[in-house]
């Protein structure tokens, strides 16, 4: 047939070899089309799981970038995509998920995590006991993960929380190494103990200043009755959830992250003090001929000889991994910081050890647990001798022996002769069980311990700052002293619940828990002092000869070592524990809490008490009339109540103390008897602190979640505070004792305020953060029985004065003292105004309030408070590239500070420069007074109450991070580089080092009687992963 058709056609030979090679070549071609991409393509697998709980994502979308072809994850988070061996990228997109672009590699199995969106509905958010997805809240909680924890310190993880975290207000105690901060949340509602509990992996602490950042994965602020009546008697002050990191069984191997920083530590700012020539010429204006010629006086900086820039140095090394059965967590940290004040210091070890086992499919077992031994090193707190030491003494005399700072006393010389030393380790963790009963069904059992052993030491050997003349100084220790105490604590929390979590047909959500916890603590000092040792090396400093020689006496005093005990300290507590959330369809959430806690502090009757709350949600965004505004992502109305408690009180204050004595007995016999007296009574009808708190919240997202923001207004009355407050005398409890009663009520109200957003255009992602609040505080009672006080007094001064008062319609710890108006110009005005006998021309004038023509006592009044008025922070993160760059900025508006260091001035001490604006004559000034040595202008008065209002920079990072480098035959996932700055710049106009003055005690808040200034810190990081 086919020659036929040659034949019909008449196709020659060569034709038809043409037209074969041609229908071949065809062919071919065609063929080739077909196969090559199958020679050029390449499968990869991978495994895809949230980035914070680490549990796999189904359904995540996954295309080839710029291409069509794609896949998605399937119920066990993994995927399987053919792609051509040129595809670089993968674009992995998912709801509620930021958007991530990831290089590919063929050689292994990909494992990739994705980072919810902050605010979406369906992101789990650790509660009390357990855990709920964010569209069941119906509690006002906020939020930190683990990448914004390190920013701020690598000491303290709460100071992370700083501008962060809105409604939380957190004031550093000193800069010293080592030292605390005092955390507040939604104001302060005690007398007492106003900070919060923090929870760490189930266990109740007071504090986590043992804690590496580095190891911590989240912090959850429970603010609300809502979501803190669950801890009961421990959740008035608010309650911290800490989760630390844990192994996974996502990876193939183990992966091993290091980290290291390293920074320099430096003053932030000097106080801007007069120099040697100023103050002798303020002196001679003082106290004429004091300094013959201004111009040959010395002049000493202080502040230069005391400071210096110091090293802080902070590594970690941790591996963590798994597999179906079990997963681990393992790290080692040690941190370092040296004092700007040298040689204060203070270095921590942290071990952390988590991991769990699973068996039979059912039963889970694991521990977590934290030891972190520590040493710091003491030096006296000199900071307000610097602000006082005059310029014009020199600190070393030619022979090198410290030189005297008359009524001051020289600060290196105390430095020098200072030995004290805190050691100690601190082992915190609990071991757990898990057994499953079914999907809905989790019994769980818990038993924690939080251990601490302290040893403090210090030693002050025996010198003399001499004279310029050789004759001794006030500066002085006649004899060394030793001083010496261990101190020794635990507790242990035994925990259940059982929780079951069902959904009912898609609409009726359960989630119920029970338990029932035991709790132990016990507590234990002893100290030992002495003096006059031997010779000044520690081997020497117990060895104590039998006497001290008294030259001034020409006598021989017997000599001893003196033991002190702090008793034992033992309480319990058993609680009983209930929540019921319910959900219908997603919309409609219900949220009951009931806690009963009995604690053997109280007597009697009061042992026991019990605390309910009960909270809505409504998800506005599922009702149908919303679904035509396509922009908003979700809109959330909650409304909670609840009454929470403190049991904050020292184990003793319900008993009566009794001394005992030896009493003369004169009669017949005369002869001396043991003797007991009351020494302080108690109050056998001691109750829980109680607060009941309301809170109205409104939570929205829009654009994709792009827009998140939430508002609450809260209000919180705590009643039946605890107080130790002055009685009559027919009582029988002495002149000026005071009794420990349940007897003053405040009132905490506010706005909370937070709103972020993000978004990506191509390679660049950032996002911004705004939160603020507001904050009232009111006394609302106190004292109020006959003959007992309604105020309370506190803010004591060196010079034993005291600034603060609180009483009914001010806040708690409020300022008071004397108001000034102007200066007295002339005699006439002294004339006829009221004033002190030893007020004259250019001394302040002071308002009689009362009018009773006598300035006294009676006419201090309120001149301000320490709780600001508004708390606020915002932050910027960017990355683009490879390249991150984040600022962090938090200030407060409408607190005062009250410059202590200022008012105790008996003596020829230093001055701030503004002296400069003295009056000398009538009409030279109307503000600042002539300068004296204390008297009538240094009675606290407004003259020293500041503005406390600031903005600071708490940290500026900017970082680099490589990804899938080669190392040898091995793969380093990650490797990222930065720099950063802590506190690196504050505007204020106060004029001490910090406006940051915080204090344990509520009654001496932001009162600067000489802080130790908390250092500006840059470092260089680097974190890497493989």
């Amino acid at each position: 047939m086919i020659l036929s058709l040659y034949k019909s056609y008449s196709i020659s030979f060569s034709e038809r070899f043409t037209l074969v090679h041609i229908i071949t070549f065809t062919i071919s071609i065609a063929f080739l089309c077909c196969i090559s991409p199958l020679y050029g393509q390449v499968k990869i697998t991978g495994l895809i799981f949230d980035s914070e709980s680490e549990e796999p994502i189904p359904g995540v979308n996954i295309i080839v970038k710029d291409k069509l072809n794609g896949t998605s994850t399937d119920k066990q988070g993994y995927f399987s995509l053919s792609i051509e061996e040129n595809d670089q990228f993968l674009v992995l997109s998912y709801i509620g998920y930021k958007t991530k672009v990831v290089e590919i590699d063929t050689m292994s199995i990909l494992r990739i995590e994705l980072e919810q969106i902050v605010g979406t509905l369906d992101e789990i958010v650790v509660v009390g006991y357990g855990s709920l997805r964010k569209r069941d809240l119906t509690g006002a909680i906020g939020r930190l993960k683990s990448e914004d924890i390190g920013k701020i310190s690598s000491l303290n993880a709460e100071q992370s929380l700083q501008g962060k975290v809105a409604g939380v207000q957190i004031s550093t105690i000193s800069g010293a190494p080592g030292a605390g901060a005092a955390v507040r949340i939604r104001g302060v509602g005690t007398f007492g103990n106003s900070s919060p509990v923090y929870v760490v992996d189930g266990v109740i602490l007071d504090d986590i200043q043992f804690l590496n950042s580095s190891d911590i994965k989240s912090m959850e602020v429970l603010k609300d009755a809502s979501a803190t009546a669950i801890y009961g008697s421990r959740g008035a002050n608010g309650v911290i959830l800490v989760q630390t990191n844990k192994g996974s069984s996502l990876f193939e191997k183990p992966v091993i992250t290091i980290s290291t920083e390293t920074g320099v530590q430096q003053l932030e700012k000097k106080i801007d003090l007069l120099d040697g020539k100023e103050f002798a010429i303020i002196a001679n204006e003082i106290r004429a001929g004091t300094y013959n010629n201004v111009d040959v006086v010395p002049n000493t900086d202080w502040q230069d000889l005391v400071f210096t820039s110091t090293p802080q140095q902070n590594h970690q090394i941790s591996i963590k991994g798994g597999n179906n059965k079990t997963d681990y967590y393992l790290s080692i940290g040690y941190f370092r910081q040296d004092g700007i004040i040298q040689p204060s210091s203070y270095q921590r070890l942290n071990l952390k050890l988590n991991n769990s086992y699973k068996f039979r499919r059912k039963v889970r077992i694991g521990n977590n647990i934290t030891i972190a031994p520590f040493e710091q090193r003491v030096v006296p707190d000199v900071t307000f001798q610097l602000y006082r030491a005059q310029p014009v003494m020199v600190p070393y005399y030619e022979d090198g022996s410290f030189g005297v700072v008359p009524n001051v006393g020289n600060p290196l010389a105390d430095i020098a002769n200072s030995n004290s030393y805190n050691n100690g380790t601190r082992a915190v963790g609990n071991i757990f069980a898990e057994y499953i009963f079914n999907e809905s069904l989790l019994f769980r059992t818990s038993f924690g311990t939080d251990v601490s052993v302290n040893k403090y030491k210090s030693f002050t050997p025996a010198f003399t700052v001499f004279n310029p003349d050789g004759s001794p100084s006030q500066q002085n220790n006649n004899f060394s002293d030793i001083l010496k105490s261990n101190s020794f604590g635990y507790n242990w929390l035994w925990e259940n619940t059982l929780n079951f979590i069902h959904d009912f047909s898609k609409v009726h959500n359960v989630n119920l828990l029970a338990g029932f916890t035991m709790q132990e603590t016990r507590s234990e000092i002893i100290g030992l002092a002495g003096q006059n040792v031997i010779r000044d090396g520690e081997d020497f400093w117990y060895i104590l000869p039998p006497y001290i020689r008294d030259e001034s006496n020409n006598i021989d005093m017997v000599n001893s070592i003196y033991n002190g005990v702090d008793p034992n300290r033992y309480y319990n507590m058993i609680s009983y524990l209930g929540r019921i959330v319910y959900s219908f369809n997603d919309t409609y959430i219900t949220t009951l809490s009931l806690r009963s806690d009995g604690s053997s502090k109280f007597s009697e009757g009061n042992k026991w008490g019990i605390f309910p709350s009960i909270a809505f949600g409504w998800n506005i965004d599922q009702e149908n009339l919303m679904k035509e505004f396509q922009d908003l992502d979700f809109l959330k109305l909650r409304f909670s109540w609840g009454v929470i408690g403190n049991e904050r009180i020292t184990y003793f204050d319900r008993f009566s103390r009794v001394n005992a004595g030896l009493q003369a007995i004169f009669g017949n016999p005369d002869a001396a008897y043991v003797a007991s007296t009351y020494g302080k009574l108690g109050n056998p009808n001691l109750k829980w602190e109680s607060t009941t708190q309301t809170d109205i919240g409104l939570e929205m997202g829009l654009f994709n979640y792009r827009l998140t923001t939430e508002i609450d207004y809260y209000k919180r009355i705590t009643d039946d505070i605890l107080v130790e407050l002055s009685t009559p005398g027919h009582i029988g409890n002495g002149q000026g004792q005071k009794i420990r009663y349940n007897a003053a009520s405040v009132q905490n109200k506010g706005i909370e305020f937070s709103l972020d957003w993000s978004d990506k255009f191509n390679d660049l992602s950032y996002s911004i953060g705004i939160i603020a609040n507001t904050i009232h505080n009111e006394i609302l009672e106190i004292g109020g029985s006959d003959g007992i006080d309604s105020t309370l007094i506190g803010g004591n001064l060196a010079n034993g004065q005291q600034v603060t008062l609180s009483k009914v319609g001010l806040p708690i710890g409020a300022f008071y003292g004397y108001k000034t108006d102007g200066i007295f110009q002339n005699q006439n005005e002294l004339d006829h105004y009221p004033h002190l006998s030893q007020a004259s021309i250019g001394d302040l004038r002071i308002l009689d309030l009362n009018s009773d023509g006598i300035i006294n006592g009676d006419d201090r009044t309120y001149l301000g408070s320490p709780i600001p008025d508004f708390v606020y922070g915002w932050s910027i993160d960017i990355e683009y590239s490879g390249f991150d760059f984040s600022m962090n900025f938090q200030g407060q508006i409408g607190n005062n500070i009250f410059n202590g260091k200022n008012v105790v001035r008996p003596d020829p001490y230093n001055f701030e420069k503004h002296v400069w604006d003295r009056w000398t004559n009538e009409g030279s000034s109307l503000f600042e007074p002539k300068p004296s040595y204390g008297g009538y202008n240094y009675l606290p008065s407004d003259r020293f109450i500041h503005d406390g209002s600031y903005l600071r920079l708490r940290s500026l990072i900017l970082g680099y991070s490589f990804s899938n480098l080669k190392l040898g035959d091995g793969n380093i996932n990650e490797l990222r580089l930065y720099v950063k700055a802590n506190n690196l710049f504050t505007k204020t106009s106060y004029s001490g080092y910090t406006p940051e003055i915080g204090s344990y005690d509520v009654l001496s808040s932001s009162i600067d009687k000489g802080i130790y200034p908390i250092p500006r810190i840059l470092s260089f990081g680097m974190t890497t992963s493989f």
